[in-house]
């Protein structure tokens, strides 16, 4: 008799405890988030032209363009206007091209930081292009687009990195080069401060 109402017990736990459950459609799973690129920087030469395997330094306006630095053991890009004399500089740091139709939900993150930065207009711009073809030969012929993101501002302390955010580029279909867009002036005190940019993650 006991061994029958205990058997009795245990087949309803059993069903009561299987219906209790929640199905896996009913459940999403953290998804493991897969890296596609990064950038640390760890192979820098401290004080020289970045030439950084798969990147693109390029000059716009004036002739100033981003460096290598180490700090601590830390590298990094930097760019500054100061000290070249001219009154605008425009500088391109742009990335490898990722092919974006091999996988979905893109994000991209980084770290910047400033050092006596005073004005606006000496800004650290994130731009992004699906015509770019590689060639800076063809640079003046693609289209970029300013995406909003977070970047150092005067009440941040110098040197003080701040994330970008995440940065969804899911959107975009082809090839998709992103670039760090600085303007500043080497005549204008102003417009003379220093940006640094490390610790770049792209990843879906």
């Amino acid at each position: 008799m006991k061994k029958t109402a205990l058997y009795t017990f245990l087949v309803i736990a059993g069903l009561t405890t299987l219906t209790n459950c929640t199905s896996d459609n009913d459940v999403e799973n953290a998804r493991v988030k897969t890296t596609l690129f990064v950038e640390n920087f760890t192979d820098n030469t401290d004080g020289t032209i970045l030439n950084t395997t798969g990147w693109t330094n390029f000059a716009q306006v004036g002739t100033k363009k981003f460096t290598e630095e180490v700090y601590s053991g830390n590298g990094y890009a930097e760019f500054t206007s100061y000290g070249s004399s001219q009154a605008s500089n425009i500088a391109w740091l742009i990335s490898p091209g990722f092919d974006m139709n091999k996988q979905d939900g893109e994000k991209l993150v980084f770290q910047a930081a400033h050092a006596y930065l005073t004005s606006v207009d000496n800004s650290l711009e994130l731009m992004v292009s699906t015509d770019y073809d590689g060639n800076i030969a063809n640079f003046n012929q693609s289209n970029w687009l300013s995406l909003p993101v977070t970047t150092p501002t005067p009440s941040n302390d110098f040197y003080e990195y701040v994330n970008s955010g995440e940065v969804d580029l899911s959107k975009y279909n082809g090839t998709l080069y992103f670039a760090f867009k600085v303007k500043g002036s080497g005549t204008n005190t102003a417009l003379d401060a220093t940006y640094q940019i490390d610790n770049i993650r792209l990843y879906y």
